[in-house]
């Protein structure tokens, strides 16, 4: 039903346990494969047998994964595709099940809404999932961390001219989904008290260390123009098509 792919670059030592957390979900992904980009430094990858690994030569970024669910439309239903700082609660991928079966749509870990056209650099956002706790489905603007979605959807992204291949592929997805298929996004439920249904169960641990890209963009720019040029692409991808929430009227859903 679920093809899970996750994303090695500088945090190999989470891959095993990112692994085991995908085995024992409730309902576990069919198919895992993973994605290794080259980094600085030289990882000997081992995948569990079953598991899949493909390793590239050259640093794809983010993007480079999301190349991989275009096979996974062959073999699944689902695709989920997983940052690598983050451990999912045993119960995730039965909540974006359950979550899509009443409301179809893109479902994420966390994510946020634009406030309005007026907002002002640095200035605070509303966040549901595992950043914002939220007892029922939740629609958001965009969000990541995971991407859970019905895998032939895949040709939304791709079909998209990227507007940058360096940073913001979840704002992408969400544009992409929202212009080309008129899918929304969403967080299932993240109840503040049950984080078995949280698509991370690790708060900040490991998505905060020296190797994050908000800390050290690995384009090279600096930490406030990787997020300036992350709002430049919202507001590109705004001319293009996409309608945030508050464009809709719908910001107080």
């Amino acid at each position: 039903m679920v093809t899970a792919i996750l994303n090695v670059y500088r945090r190999p030592e989470l891959l095993q346990a990112q692994i085991k957390a995908l085995q024992r979900q409730t309902i576990p992904p069919r198919y895992i494969w993973v994605w290794q980009n080259k980094s600085p430094e030289k990882y000997k990858i081992k995948v569990p047998a079953g598991c899949v690994l493909v390793k590239s030569n050259y640093n794809f970024l983010y993007h480079g994964r999301f190349s991989l669910a275009l096979f996974a439309q062959e073999y699944t239903e689902f695709a989920m595709i997983l940052d690598d700082d983050i451990i999912p609660g045993n119960r995730w991928i039965e909540n974006c099940i359950n979550s899509y079966k009443q409301q179809p749509g893109l479902y994420v870990a966390t994510g946020n809404r634009l406030n309005s056209p007026f907002e002002k650099e640095g200035e605070k956002r509303q966040w549901f999932g595992w950043r914002g706790p939220n007892e029922n489905i939740t629609e958001i603007d965009y969000g990541g961390h995971i991407w859970f979605f019905k895998s032939t959807w895949i040709k939304h992204f791709w079909g998209e001219e990227p507007i940058s291949l360096d940073n913001a592929e979840d704002i992408q997805l969400s544009f992409a989904f929202q212009k080309n298929g008129g899918i929304k996004t969403y967080t299932p439920p993240h109840p503040l008290n049950d984080k078995s249904l949280w698509g991370n169960t690790v708060d900040w641990k490991y998505g905060k260390t020296a190797v994050a890209s908000q800390k050290n963009p690995p384009t090279g720019i600096s930490r406030k123009d990787w997020f300036r040029q992350r709002r430049e692409i919202e507001q590109e991808c705004i001319k293009r098509g996409w309608k945030p929430m508050y464009m809709r009227g719908e910001q107080n859903q």
